[in-house]
């Protein structure tokens, strides 16, 4: 009986290990291009097969603060630019309200 015990043992251990990738959601037009790059990286006589994994690695290792910068600010709204601007003016001319500072850019 103690065999048996110890295959259990083993099978919760397996259950309990956490997995090693994890998936993430990207535009199947980038999931084409990445993996239009890598058949074309991969066609070579010896070697492993370079694996999506490394590709993004390899990218994400290349970013400058300059291009993480670029994303920020193209992840922002008019109304988040318009947020900030606001907010700029009030720190350098005092508290004022947003209609105000509407008309002030306006006119």
């Amino acid at each position: 009986m103690e065999n048996g015990n110890h295959e259990i043992t083993k099978a919760t251990a397996k259950a309990k290990a956490k997995p090693r990738t994890d998936s993430l959601r990207v535009r199947k037009e980038t999931k084409k291009r990445i993996l239009g790059e890598l058949a074309n990286l991969n066609k070579k006589e010896f070697g492993r097969p370079v694996t999506p994994d490394q590709y993004v690695q390899l990218a994400i290792s290349l970013l400058r603060p300059e291009h993480l910068e670029r994303l920020r600010e193209q992840s922002l709204t008019a109304r988040d630019r318009f947020e900030q601007k606001y907010r700029e003016h009030c720190e350098k001319n005092g508290k004022v309200s947003k209609d105000e500072f509407l008309a002030t850019l306006l006119g």
